[in-house]
């Protein structure tokens, strides 16, 4: 537990000092500013569109820290050649993997909570009132970026990191389109299909599950027992695919 923590704090200082993460955050804030405007030249719809836009900019740029990051963190290490140094001290891979995985996620709740923020003010702002839904909204992408995280890093134990970086967001994409590809296979009426749709369900993460966006902005009415349950089945998946990418990782020879 000691060796994770070591690994944590150290990947943490890293990566929050560095400075395509910084341009990143700005660019996203400036992106959620630009709702403003947005919202100006809509018809009363000011705060919904702030809110919409908002979020989809908060993940849009959480994504790419997610996947552009955690798909560097394995390889910068052996293209440093740091690992050989590392592991020669009693450090276990599992606890190298764990780590930096750790590391990332604090990274990204300091970015997601700074960019939340920002939205949150901007929402009270345009609306005069505040809404607790945007944060709530905030914390189910960041629960989704975890998931994201653990499966780049799980590709970049396999591969490079720009193959890692393409795997993480088509991995995010299709956890969006999940449900919608099993509705639309449903009325086909194909066995065949229905059945692969179900195996690709299985193995792809439902995003959509726990994306409350659409609560945010008064579309629809929000299951909160349901989305506690896929919650939980993220998280699980989570540290399926995590152990995965240690097996992997553990197996490799430097």
């Amino acid at each position: 537990m000691r060796q994770v923590r070591a690994i944590a704090v150290n990947t943490f200082k890293e990566t929050i000092r560095d400075r395509i993460l910084a341009v990143i955050v700005v660019f996203a804030l400036l992106m959620i500013a630009a709702g403003l405007w947005l919202g100006s030249i809509s018809l009363g719809e000011q705060g919904r569109m702030m809110k919409d836009f908002g979020l989809v900019a908060v993940t849009a740029f959480g994504l790419i820290v997610a996947v552009f990051v955690a798909a560097g963190l394995v390889h910068k290490e052996v293209e440093k050649r740091t690992v050989y140094v590392l592991f020669s001290k009693p450090v276990s891979r599992v606890a190298f993997i764990c780590g930096k995985f750790a590391g990332l996620c604090a990274t990204m709740a300091v970015v997601l909570a700074g960019m939340g923020l920002f939205l949150f003010a901007l929402v009270w702002l345009v609306d005069g009132r505040p809404s607790g839904m945007v944060l709530l909204a905030v914390l189910m992408v960041y629960v989704q970026l975890l998931v994201i995280i653990a499966v780049t890093i799980f590709f970049s134990t396999l591969g490079s990191a720009i193959l890692a970086s393409v795997l993480g967001i088509c991995v995010f994409v299709a956890g969006q389109l999940s449900q919608n590809v099993l509705a639309l296979t449903r009325l086909g009426k194909n066995p065949l299909t229905e059945a692969l749709s179900w195996v690709i369900y299985v193995i792809i993460p439902n995003f959509s599950a726990v994306d409350v966006k659409a609560g945010v902005v008064g579309e629809q009415t929000l299951a909160w027992g349901q989305i506690g349950l896929w919650t939980a089945y993220l998280l699980a998946y989570m540290v399926v695919v995590l152990t995965l990418a240690a097996l992997v990782f553990r197996r490799k020879e430097f």
